[in-house]
This record gives structure tokens, sequence and C-alpha cells, in this order.
């Protein structure tokens, strides 16, 4: 099923799949300027399927998926602020995730984070401590900013501050619990198909669908291969 929802004036939500993912279309449209358009977590064959701007450029919030499209290049660590015609975003770039923010709208793209259908996934080669900050950083901008609306990469929007915080909350004690299971049975020397064993409890109850199941094994197996480097 694909729907494509108008947000605001410019920006455009395109929403795929079973459950949902989703990609925003921010445009920009000035009187003696190129079209440009902005397309943040879009699917990998966007140039092939939709009619884009004079100028474009992707972002992800997550692994960056190749596009034929200009990326739009961030500096791990940093925040930059950027207008695409009248909508300006904050964007923050974390080690292994980007989180975006609409400050004039309160729209805020958690990426891997905060969806009611699905696990973070972990990035290769990661411990999972980067994920935690992205978590920290979502939670500080839920609760110290103007929320109108929450967008995650998979999953259903939300538009309730305290659904969000609890969301985020479910993340971040199945992440912690993860950690500590897997490197402690890691550095114990464990072979993986035990870990994955001991770490079958660890599924949160709501997240038990063959999605859930796939990203919580393939977790296992990154926090496994990364504590075995």
């Amino acid at each position: 099923m694909t729907k494509i929802t108008q947000l605001y004036a410019r920006l455009e939500l395109l929403s795929e799949g079973d459950p949902a993912c989703h990609s925003l279309f921010v445009m920009a449209r000035l009187l003696g300027t190129p079209d440009r358009l902005l397309l943040i977590d879009p699917p990998a064959d966007v140039a092939e399927r939709f009619a884009l701007a004079e100028e474009n450029a992707v972002l992800f919030t997550g692994e960056a998926v190749e596009t034929g499209l200009p990326l739009l290049q961030t500096q791990p660590g940093g925040v930059a602020h950027i207008s695409i015609g009248e909508h300006l975003l904050d964007v923050y770039s974390q080690q292994t995730g980007t989180v975006i923010y609409f400050p004039t709208l309160g729209v805020l793209c958690g990426g891997e984070f905060g969806s009611d259908m699905a696990l973070p996934r972990l990035a290769s080669n990661t411990d999972g401590g980067d994920a935690i900050e992205n978590l920290r950083l979502l939670a500080q901008l839920v609760k110290q900013r103007r929320m109108e609306l929450y967008i995650p990469r998979m999953g259903s929007m939300s538009r309730d501050r305290v659904d969000v915080m609890g969301r985020l909350a479910g993340d971040v004690s199945y992440l912690h619990a993860l950690r500590r299971m897997v490197t402690g049975a890691a550095e114990r020397g464990e072979a993986l198909e035990r870990v994955e064993q001991l770490a079958a409890d660890l599924l949160p109850d709501n997240r038990r669908t063959p999605l859930c199941r796939a990203i919580h094994e393939d977790n296992v197996a990154r926090l496994w291969q990364t504590a075995q480097a």
C-alpha cells in the first residue's frame, strides 16, 4: 500500500508497506530560483518512480541507501541548521544515526527509534552505545521542545508526547538488557548459537512479530561480533 499525505505546505509524507515505512519530501519553490527537494529516508527507486525537482538531495536517519541522487553530507557530533524554502531543519548527526527536527512545525523524525511496530536496528560494528545516545537526544527534544508530530522510520506516527516518551523508554529498556546479556555472554566465550538462545527471552511481548524477531536476531549477532573484536 502506498499513500502520500500533505502534512503542511510543501511538506509531504510517503508511506509504504505494512507496517508503513515513511519518507518525507521537503520542497522549495521560490520565484527566480530552481525548484529544490530534500528527500528524507526515500526508497531506493525514488528517482524512477517520482517526478522530482530541478535540484535534489537525500538525507537518511539511518544507514544510507543508494538512490542515484546526491547525498546531503553531515558531520557526526554536530548540529546543522538548514533551510529548504520556507522550512527550517535542525539536523543532529550522531555516530550511526541522524535526528531531524523542524522547529517551526514541531515535527521530529526519529529514524529507527520510537516505533510502535519495530525494534531499533543496531548498526554494524557497534556496541549499542551510540543508539542509547540517539535515544537520549530524542527524549530531550520531546521533553524540551515543541512536538506536534513524531515520525519514526517505520510504524505509526504520534502527536502524543507521553506516548512517544513511552516508546523511547521501551527502546532504552530493550537495548540496555540486550547489551548486558550479549556482551557478558560473549566475554565468557559463549558461542553465537548459545547467545541467541539466551537472548530469545529479551524480545518484548509486544514485539514478537516476524519483523521484530529478524531485527532482534540481527542485533544479537552484531553485538556478539563487536564483543569478539
